[in-house]
């Protein structure tokens, strides 16, 4: 029997947890032209939200998105936004040829095609200057003008731009992209204190020019009635108990709903509660390790990996001096210490570990609590 669960990559259509308040919203903006500030923690769904937004609304907008991931230098996030908007807006080889021939007339980018016959857009020598920079911003206006339709250009990890040149090129990008009448704009990403410095802080080169979103956890309700619909709609059956569970263990966060229940559904398709549901934990630990095995690595100060173990095994906010004696992590000072150091790689915020799973994981490496712990 096929697993209705999905994880690990894009979720939409009929496996997709609807958003349906998160969803209404992100439409309402763009039709209004507002520019949209998306960020949340990892594996919260940004991306398959995005994604479900442009399955739905395809006729009625031009979706242009821009993944930044991985993008080192200005010539290739020129690149790789040109060839996003040429995918997008024409349909063919013959019309993307055509098209960019009328809009980039005169320019050094020329028309490439990919081992998948796809059209993409290349620099043909050095580095873009600026104004070459904010000659390609200008297309999805241009675009939008041409086709008398509204384009939304989707930025998936925009703090990346800021890596690429400072904040020239943040203010370069501002400049053009708050002329534009006719396109919205939704700025995305995970790295939530990067985002914020960009566009929350008065000294940001985006500062105020885009509504902000945090996407949080799924709303309960919502999402036990998914978990349990998807169950029934292969002949099995979730027990409520157990749907309240997964969406509590993962905290909200889709990416482990899907992973939980996809493993629960791998035992029986009528689990048993609570045994069956313990074991899809377990699964679900065990798959996550090579993970958080990486990251526990990357993390060298001792006092770091104390403060991870120490916040994991308290069950309210890690701070105080009880929380230090409890711990013996030595003075507030070196706490602190920790705790910035940890915020600023997002694995914790404010102190408190941001992945509930990372927790889980953390109390097995730190064995069994001995008595009188809390």
């Amino acid at each position: 029997m096929e697993n209705p669960f999905r994880f690990g990559g894009l979720v939409t259509g009929e496996d997709f947890a609807d958003r349906k308040r998160e969803a209404a919203e992100i439409v309402r903006d763009i039709r209004n032209g507002v520019n949209l500030l998306l960020f949340s923690h990892r594996r919260m769904g940004k991306s398959s939200l995005l994604a479900e937004v442009m399955r739905r609304h395809r006729e009625e907008f031009i979706f242009v998105y821009v993944d930044l991931y991985g993008v080192t230098t200005k010539t290739r996030m020129a690149e790789v936004f040109a060839s996003a908007l040429v995918n997008s807006a024409y349909s063919g080889l013959g019309k993307a040829a055509l098209a960019l021939k009328d809009l980039l007339r005169g320019s050094r980018f020329r028309l490439t095609v990919n081992e998948k016959g796809e059209p993409g857009v290349e620099l043909s020598l050095g580095e873009p200057t600026m104004p070459e920079i904010q000659d390609i911003l200008d297309l999805p206006e241009i675009v939008a003008k041409k086709k008398r339709q509204r384009v939304v250009v989707i930025f998936d990890e925009f703090q990346e731009v800021g890596l690429l040149d400072g904040v020239a090129l943040l203010k370069a990008m501002r400049a053009r992209i708050q002329t534009h009448k006719n396109v919205s704009y939704v700025f995305a990403g995970s790295k939530n204190h990067l985002l914020l410095s960009i566009f929350e802080e008065r000294e940001g080169a985006f500062f105020k020019s885009a509504k902000a979103m945090e996407l949080g956890p799924m709303p309960e309700g919502e999402v036990e009635e998914f978990l349990v619909g998807r169950f029934a709609a292969r002949k099995g059956r979730l027990p409520s108990e157990a749907a309240r569970a997964i969406v509590s263990t993962a905290g909200g966060n889709p990416y482990y709903i899907q992973q939980i229940a996809h493993e629960l559904f791998n035992i029986s398709p009528r689990p048993r509660w609570p045994e069956d549901f313990e074991a899809s934990m377990s699964a679900t630990l065990t798959h996550q390790t090579p993970a958080f095995s990486m990251l526990w690595d990357s993390v060298k100060s001792q006092m770091q990996r104390r403060y991870l173990l120490a916040a994991a095994m308290e069950d309210g906010p890690p701070h105080g001096a009880a929380f230090i004696d409890r711990h013996r992590l030595k003075s507030s000072s070196h706490v602190q210490k920790a705790m910035g150091q940890l915020d600023s790689r997002g694995v914790t915020e404010g102190g408190k570990i941001v992945d509930p799973l990372l927790v889980l994981w953390l109390r097995r490496l730190a064995g069994p609590r001995k008595s009188g712990d809390r």
